[in-house]
């Protein structure tokens, strides 16, 4: 293999995402869907593939979050408790956002 280049972990992060774009399947798994950033900023693994860079107390990120139903909420839900449990005291917006999905799961429940 001369002259082969030893890939990236950003690259084989992309090509695990894109894996299952073209046949509709979703790879995400165990896969992290947040990644945080500074300054109250992150990138969201949308389910189509894409990464969205949001910014944490964004309605966009929250209207994105609030449109995930089933496992995959489950799953958004635990990640987002984490990073407030884990960023909440330096970045608060992450703490905000773990309450504002729990009171909209509150008040779906309660319609």
């Amino acid at each position: 293999m001369a002259g082969a280049k030893k890939e990236s972990k950003t690259a084989r992060a992309s090509v695990r995402a894109g894996a299952g774009g073209a046949g509709g399947g979703r790879v995400f798994g165990d896969m992290k869907r947040f990644t945080p950033l500074g300054g109250g900023f992150c990138y969201f693994a949308n389910s189509d593939g894409k990464s969205l860079h949001l910014k944490v107390d964004s309605e966009e990120l929250f209207t994105v979050l609030s449109a995930i139903e089933g496992a995959d909420r489950a799953k958004v839900d635990a990640e987002v408790t984490e990073l407030a449990a884990k960023y909440g005291e330096k970045v608060p917006a992450w703490k905000a956002l773990a309450e504002k999905l729990t009171a909209g799961e509150l008040a779906e429940a309660a319609a």
